[in-house]
């Protein structure tokens, strides 16, 4: 008697093959797009609590929000004349007593360091507080809902004074300094912001914040930037 010994062909295991292949090519765009949303959310959240922490303060300061810097001279680019200037997040630091919060998961200049910008190694601060907040009080602006206190933007550490402010949010991604080193809207093409009223949102470039006012868009330099009040 003959012993029959079943297994798959050369033909069925190429047919296998190529099932998983064109299933893994379906799949991991779809895993890719989850992962990015998620990280999103994560910064959405960062950029959230660090709005409520500057309300918070203040609160505490008759209702006025903390300056960018203390200086508006450039300092130096050495490390001890960047971390002598008091920027908004060393003013913050009490109020939240965590340095991960400023650290967006998608900020691509986290890890990197050497060439223009940056210069330092390490973690990078991913906000920044536009010029048309910072020192004002907190219910001058006509349209609280649509003055933004917050931005994504940074490419040194935490307490530096370069990109500390914030002059335009085409800084954020397109049309910006450096293109080779940061990629355009990487939250899904957009970027998130908190506003004064303490509201957090993600918008896609050339919406929201990018495009106000119309004249010149996304611009949060003075106080002649900042929104209209709804009419009616």
């Amino acid at each position: 008697m003959r012993t029959r010994h079943d297994g798959f062909t050369l033909i069925e295991l190429l047919v296998v093959i190529a099932i998983i292949a064109i299933l893994a090519s379906i799949l991991f765009p779809v895993f890719s797009r989850a992962r990015a949303k998620a990280l999103q959310t994560s910064c959405l959240s960062n950029i959230k609590q660090l709005g409520l922490a500057m309300l918070m303060y203040a609160h505490d300061y008759d209702q006025t929000f903390m300056r960018w810097s203390q200086s508006s001279a450039s300092p130096g680019n050495t490390e001890e004349e960047q971390l002598s200037t008091y920027t908004w997040d060393q003013v913050l630091m009490p109020y939240v007593r965590n340095t991960q919060i400023f650290i967006c998961p998608n900020n691509p200049y986290e890890t990197k360091s050497g060439g223009t910008p940056p210069t330092v190694a390490g973690p990078k601060r991913s906000y920044a507080l536009p010029r048309y907040v910072s020192g004002f009080q907190a219910d001058a602006p006509p349209s609280p809902a649509d003055t933004v206190l917050l931005t994504e933007k940074g490419a040194y550490p935490l307490g530096y004074w370069a990109d500390s402010a914030m002059e335009n949010f085409n800084q954020m991604g397109f049309n910006q300094t450096y293109p080779d080193v940061l990629p355009d809207m990487f939250h899904n093409g957009g970027k998130n912001f908190v506003f004064i009223d303490g509201h957090g949102k993600w918008s896609h470039a050339g919406q929201g914040p990018f495009a106000i006012p119309a004249s010149n868009p996304g611009a949060c330099e003075t106080t002649a930037h900042w929104p209209p009040a709804p009419s009616g």
